[in-house]
């Protein structure tokens, strides 16, 4: 998804997150009033950052990257 359209989505109220690995395992996000990705939740493992990014996509205005 390009910019404008993440920018249009957030406007709409949602919230795009995206996982990553470096410097550790974590989760960013990107939301209405924030327009850069920043970090949302760090992790001691990727498996627990992925078990948990999979409950905040549960969210009915959450989505992913």
């Amino acid at each position: 998804m390009d910019q404008s359209s993440q920018m249009k989505v957030m406007a709409a109220g949602f919230r795009i997150l995206r996982t990553d690995d470096q410097p550790s395992p974590r989760i960013k996000v990107k939301e209405n009033g924030n327009y850069e990705w920043r970090t949302l939740e760090k992790f001691e493992t990727k498996a627990a950052r992925d078990r948990r990014f999979k409950e905040l996509l549960l969210e009915n205005k959450t989505i992913q990257d």
